[in-house]
């Protein structure tokens, strides 16, 4: 006889529904925190929705300063749909769409140095400003006038070194949201560091299951048993109170830890560091998703990349100090940071993706979150405020 004491509701569609469901049920006592709703990481409707609110009106971090070092340099990278290209020209960095004026070819791709960018459909060319120079056989195109031709550009704003934009008019400066934070990013140097490398790679999961993943060190144990437990025990992580655009998580080294375990080995340790320096890492989150991983003698900063409710790019800037970068065999310990962080980067990439298969049940329901867990309350309550 078919039992029907597991009633099964009808799933819709509905992000507005899935919204006020967000709005409705977060409390503002940790001790009741509790995840998000399945839906809020399957639904394509709740997905735009979080685009036009989330994703469009607040900051979102593109890359840093030394990308650009010089006159001429340049990186592009899609976020939210917008092909974007950074600049350094004579008169200092800057952000802009890299979608050509004329039929919406993206000018460039990757990054370098040019005094130039030509876009590959009907040779149309800009300048590092993003001002039109040349547009072939356009004279017969009446009122046509390519002197006030310019790429459309983008609100940017640095921070310690770090390049964020914006495609709100509206939302208050970055700099002033983060003053409390500063003074941290003074003390490991982030406007001088330079980029050790990059890492891209492909998350075939919702962007919060990154983010809520990355900022909590409770599943150590057993995801990462082989990697991380030893040194960085999960039971021994905590989190602090979350400020008006961030929160942290902080991982100390296992008592009688070697501060070997923190070093990586050809990495001069930052100028300045204390013996408790020495013994943490931190992870921070800069809503909504900009990832910091704060090493003694590295800097991690990811941002992620949303295309859809089941897809992620992590794009991932790793960061070091001149001196560092000067060390005799570099390169070679680069590719062994990168080797490191690829095996982690292995273990998370699984968990997640079971737990996107099984967030997809209609049985599955918001889950309780214990004290190891706050970040993911605080990302809940930070888009709860947004969805308001």
């Amino acid at each position: 006889m078919l039992d029907l004491s597991q009633r099964i509701d009808c799933v819709f569609d509905d992000g507005q529904a899935i919204a006020r469901q967000i709005t409705a049920a977060q409390s503002t006592d940790a001790g009741l925190a509790g995840t998000l709703p399945p839906q809020a990481y399957n639904s394509d409707a709740f997905f735009q929705l979080e685009n036009q609110k989330i994703f469009r009106e607040d900051w979102l971090f593109i890359g840093h300063v030394s990308q650009v070092a010089n006159v001429g340099d340049y990186f592009s990278l899609d976020i939210i749909d917008e092909p974007v290209l950074c600049t350094r020209s004579d008169d200092g960095i800057r952000v802009m769409s890299r979608v050509c004026l004329h039929r919406w070819v993206p000018i460039i791709e990757g990054s370098g140095n040019a005094k130039a960018f030509v876009c590959p459909f009907h040779n149309w060319s800009y300048n590092t400003k993003g001002q039109l120079m040349g547009a072939p056989l356009m004279n017969q195109a009446a009122d046509f006038d390519r002197k006030s031709c310019e790429l459309p550009q983008i609100r940017s704003e640095i921070v310690a070194g770090m390049i964020f934009i914006t495609f709100s008019s509206d939302i208050d400066s970055l700099l002033a949201r983060l003053k409390p934070v500063l003074s941290l990013f003074e003390k490991y140097h982030f406007a001088e560091l330079q980029t050790a490398y990059e890492l891209d790679y492909d998350c075939p999961f919702n962007w919060k299951m990154a983010v809520e993943t990355f900022m909590e060190c409770y599943h150590h144990s057993a995801v990462h048993r082989t990697t991380l437990e030893d040194s960085f025990p999960g039971r021994l992580s905590y989190i602090g109170e979350d400020g008006p655009g961030w929160t942290f998580c902080h991982q100390p080294l296992r008592k009688n830890g070697e501060i070997s375990e923190v070093l990586t080995a050809g990495l001069l340790p930052f100028d300045g560091m204390s013996e408790e320096d020495l013994r943490r890492i931190d992870l921070m989150l800069i809503y909504p998703f900009c990832l910091i991983g704060i090493n003694p003698d590295r800097i991690s900063i990811s941002t992620l990349l949303p295309v859809n409710k089941d897809l992620t790019i992590w794009h991932r800037l790793v960061l070091v100090s001149k001196a560092s970068m000067a060390q005799e065999g570099f390169a070679a310990t680069a590719e062994t940071m990168k080797t490191g962080s690829k095996a982690i980067i292995a273990e998370d990439l699984q968990i997640n993706s079971l737990q996107r298969r099984g967030s997809r049940s209609q049985l599955a329901r918001p889950g309780r979150l214990g004290h190891l867990e706050r970040t993911v309350w605080h990302l809940a309550n930070y888009m709860k405020r947004k969805l308001l």
